[in-house]
């Protein structure tokens, strides 16, 4: 049984790091399966797929934090939902759901990382430690970036008096869940 603080976690490997994620966060976890890539979109959007009649978008974790591309098989999807919006985001395992005791994470660390904005804390298991990672957060800020990317678009388009053509980068607005 958790106690007060206590934190149970989806914990999953991305090359050589071992990260987890509230279990709060996380709706499934799925195989890879056939992703449809989307013209215009940010290179860490893999592309779409369809999830039991839901078309959700699917990120790299591994693009989308700038961390080093592997070859290999085997990944899995993270469902993570906000919102009633679900989007899967591709890790290379999954390997267990575990509970890390409050006194086990360091959540004030001072870590020179591109990672500091995502860190909810880092948690130790045994000799092994779990960089404990807010997938929401990592979510909520691709949307903005995108709107951020459309509004200078448009803006772009505005002040230059021409139309512009290119395919604007593909929005993060998932379909809600049809239930």
């Amino acid at each position: 049984m958790a106690g007060t603080g206590d934190v149970q976690i989806v914990n999953f490997t991305v090359g050589d790091v071992n990260y987890g994620v509230p279990v709060g966060q996380v709706r499934e976890v799925r195989n890879m399966q056939k992703v449809t890539h989307v013209p215009g979109a940010p290179n860490y959007v893999e592309g779409v797929t369809n999830l039991r009649g839901q078309i959700i978008t699917v990120m790299d974790l591994k693009k989308r934090l700038n961390l080093p591309q592997s070859e290999g098989g085997g990944e899995k999807i993270v469902v993570v939902e906000l919102d009633k919006v679900a989007v899967g985001i591709v890790v290379d395992t999954v390997t267990e759901v575990s509970t890390i005791k409050s006194q086990d994470i360091e959540r004030h660390m001072e870590i020179a990382t591109k990672l500091d904005h995502y860190m909810l804390g880092v948690g130790k298991q045994g000799e092994k430690l779990i960089v404990i990672l807010d997938l929401a957060k990592i979510i909520r800020d691709v949307e903005d970036q995108l709107i951020e990317e459309k509004a200078k678009h448009a803006e772009k388009a505005e002040t230059t008096g021409s139309v512009n053509a290119e395919v604007a980068p593909m929005e993060l607005k998932m379909v809600a869940n049809a239930e």
